[in-house]
């Protein structure tokens, strides 16, 4: 059974009512996760409008559901955002928080989510029948030809390594959270090798590691792009995953995507990393104050026991996240990966830092990924990052303490949108 439902003048705002929201979205999203801190007051924004058309059909012995949403006015759709969800769950309107949506505005892409999907290649085969049959619809051909990138929680997670495993040559990056990149009963090619590939875990899942460490050790020594970390104290919940998910995605698009590419002609061809220009982190001192990392060129660990990271910004990114008992916290800005919050143009925004753990300190250094934005030495524990521009920004902290020692604080992420064309 197949039915399509097109609404081209479906549109959402960033600014529905609190209660609406919380009742869209407690269904389906965690609950631990719905209380984010309220952001800081700011102008009225114009908010970004969709077009949303839904494909159904049943595969498995269950009826698969697809949402494909493209940003109103938007020409030509240049990849897609692919989304899809746990088992039980829907992401079909995940695309309204802040983080996705302004992805889709960045970088001129669709958003796809699912309901009823699984990790198995039936789901694949529904998702391509369903961009074929909408192509036709909408008027936009290039949904054929458009590349993706992917993550994914628990069985969306296994979804999204299904596309890495099965159509490599579309596929971007990849984050599958709690989950693995299943190369069960098959021999990775070059393709899914070069494809780049973070798997995020909590550190209480306990069947992961045997699945993931093999896959590392057999191919990081071959080149593959693979990286892993784990969340300290994390198990099988999505919590706060996407601030690494986002920003490694965001910066294999920027590293990807070839600035001269039609896809209205015909599939992507997207660039080739070299390993060789990467950053390297060693998952053997997560737990040791400090995770270390380097450039490729100059990692002198385990390479079978590494994560092979996009960029010195994502490395910085890492770092934060992976680092175990780490002194310091970002207390602000904290803003939910389904926050709907976002700040404009030319923001400026003051990072504050709980330092109660890390008392007698000598030395704070800001930074945004890999940049540094200033330091302090004295208390009060904050720094105002200015003049913000469009994009993701990661920011964490770097301590110093009384015997000179490095340590880390958390990262958090905030998007600054891309104004729409009416302003």
């Amino acid at each position: 059974m197949i039915q399509v439902t097109s609404m081209s003048s479906f549109q959402t705002r960033v600014s529905l009512a609190l209660a609406l929201a919380v009742a869209l979205l407690a269904a389906t999203w965690p609950t631990n996760v719905l209380a984010a801190d309220a952001a800081p007051a700011q102008p009225a924004q114009v908010p970004h409008k969709y077009a949303s058309h839904d494909y159904k059909e049943t595969a498995e012995a269950m009826l698969k559901e697809v949402r494909l949403v493209i940003p109103e006015g938007l020409t030509t759709v240049r990849g897609i955002l692919v989304v899809t969800n746990g088992a039980g769950g829907d992401t079909r309107h995940w695309y309204t928080g802040a983080w996705y949506s302004e992805f889709l505005h960045l970088h001129d892409f669709a958003f796809l989510g699912a309901k009823g999907f699984t990790s198995h290649v039936e789901s694949l085969q529904v998702m391509q029948h369903a961009l074929a049959q909408i192509a036709k619809d909408t008027g936009h051909p290039e949904l054929v030809n458009v590349p993706y990138v992917t993550t994914g929680f628990s069985a969306g997670g296994g979804f999204a390594s299904r596309l890495l495993v099965e159509v490599p040559d579309r596929v971007i990056a990849c984050v599958p959270v709690s989950s693995r990149l299943n190369f069960t009963g098959t021999t990775p090619s070059p393709a899914n090798l070069a494809t780049p590939a973070c798997i995020i875990s909590g550190e209480l899942e306990k069947g992961l590691p045997a699945m993931v460490e093999p896959v590392l050790e057999a191919y990081r020594p071959k080149g593959a792009l693979f990286a892993w970390m784990t969340v300290q104290g994390g198990g099988h919940t999505k919590s706060d995953q996407d601030i690494l998910a986002i920003a490694f995605l965001d910066a294999c698009v920027r590293l990807r995507y070839p600035a001269d590419a039609d896809v209205r002609q015909g599939p992507v061809k997207l660039k080739t990393l070299d390993p060789a220009t990467g950053w390297i982190a060693d998952n053997t001192t997560w737990k040791t104050g400090l995770t270390t990392i380097a450039p490729a060129g100059q990692f002198k660990g385990a390479i079978e026991k590494s994560s092979w990271l996009p960029s010195e910004d994502i490395a910085f990114v890492y770092r934060a996240y992976a680092t175990y008992d780490r002194p310091l916290t970002i207390a602000a800005p904290v803003d939910a990966w389904n926050s709907r919050h976002t700040y404009d143009p030319g923001s400026a925004i003051t990072i504050k830092v709980d330092d109660s753990k890390f008392l007698g300190w000598k030395k704070l250094e800001f930074y945004d990924g890999a940049r540094k934005l200033g330091q302090i030495t004295q208390s009060p524990a904050q720094f105002t990052a200015t003049d913000l521009t469009p994009g993701f920004h990661a920011f964490s902290v770097l301590g110093t303490d009384a015997a000179g020692k490095l340590r880390p604080s958390n990262p958090t992420l905030v998007v600054v949108r891309k104004l729409p064309a009416a302003q």
